[in-house]
């Protein structure tokens, strides 16, 4: 550690095994005597929690630490050397990484002790936290909040069966996770699908029919041939692309559902860049796609998003060559789609009203 490193100001991951009064009594005398030298006192943060606890037949509420001995402090490497005079049971981690030898101790940044404080605050002492290893991570969705105190924090999604907003674990250094308060539906973005479940394909069923739904009003094929979208079609497709713009997906078969119902979704919100961008998308994937009842489902929808008749000309080329069984949905679903969405009812698109 050299000379100007060890007077910058860092948070510092320390260990104290003191309790909990007596470790804040010791800080009280530190910046007590930094306040007489005309310094500032010492800034720390201890995360604690609440804890109820049943003596002689009576049930009583106290603070706890939070995460074993954990204890941060925003000051310099020289000013913690003497801080340790004041709290002697303290003492730096040392980084993971650190070479032989050499004095590298664990901290946090700025922003990830402000995302921990800001968790603490909102759970009001009660923050759910997590040993890193002890939450399987690999079967939450990866995802990004927007908007809110917590913008642009990245985690996992932790959501309760059927729910499409929830908690969201994040991983503070590699200490452990702290879980965010619940975040609404349309403020997080996923990244990423999380590994071994179906969960990808049931989120694309269910907005399909809705997307089908929004393009019949912007055609005016539904029932007394009214055009425009309307409120509910406006915040369904809205929701989709905020939620999924930034996807990554993992298979070629989610990435081709995923990019044609990002191209009727902004084809129906009439977002001429945006739709572009996933059309281009799109054409990349057709070629990759090795399924011919997929490649037929990616083209129907791409047509009832465009209205090319070269798409509806290749859509049929490959259906006209099957025999489709009774119990097979989707490619029943294409044939329907394409017969709703045919070249005599969308060739006039215009300029569509939004009502």
């Amino acid at each position: 550690m050299d000379m100007m490193e060890a007077d910058s100001r860092k948070w510092y991951v320390l260990s104290a095994s003191d309790g909990l009064r007596s470790l804040e009594r010791q800080f009280e005398r530190l910046s007590a005597a930094r306040t007489l030298r005309g310094e500032a006192p010492v800034e720390y943060f201890m995360p604690t929690c609440l804890k109820m606890s049943t003596q002689f037949g009576q049930s009583r509420m106290s603070r706890r630490k939070l995460i074993g001995n954990y204890i941060f402090v925003h000051d310099t490497y020289k000013n913690i050397l003497e801080a340790k005079q004041f709290v002697q049971s303290m003492w730096l981690l040392p980084h993971p990484d650190h070479n032989e030898g050499q004095r590298e101790f664990m901290t946090l940044s700025d922003r990830e002790m402000e995302i921990f404080k800001a968790i603490a605050r909102a759970h009001a002492n009660q923050l759910p936290c997590y040993p890193i290893g002890m939450v399987d991570l690999e079967e939450g969705d990866t995802v990004e909040i927007v908007g809110g105190e917590f913008d642009g924090m990245r985690g996992t999604l932790q959501c309760s069966q059927g729910r499409s907003g929830g908690k969201v674990l994040i991983a503070i250094g590699n200490l452990f996770l702290v879980a965010s308060p619940d975040i609404e539906p349309q403020c997080i973005r996923i990244l990423q699908f999380g590994k071994g479940n179906r969960h990808p394909y049931r989120k694309f069923e269910a907005h399909l029919p809705r997307a089908v739904l929004a393009l019949t009003h912007l055609y005016g094929l539904g029932e007394g041939d009214q055009r425009g979208l309307t409120d509910e079609d406006l915040a369904s497709m809205a929701v989709f692309v905020g939620r999924f713009e930034d996807l990554q997906p993992a298979t070629i078969n989610i990435a081709s559902q995923h990019a044609t119902l990002m191209l009727m979704s902004y084809a129906a919100l009439q977002n001429d860049e945006r739709q572009a961008k996933w059309r281009e998308r799109c054409d990349n994937l057709l070629s990759r796609v090795k399924s011919d009842t997929q490649q037929a489902w990616q083209l129907t929808f791409m047509y009832a998003a465009t209205a090319d008749a070269d798409l509806y000309r290749q859509a049929h080329d490959i259906i006209d060559t099957w025999t489709i069984a009774p119990r097979d949905r989707k490619r029943a679903l294409i044939v329907s789609t394409l017969h709703t969405f045919n070249p005599t009812t969308i060739i006039d698109r215009g300029d569509v009203p939004i009502k």
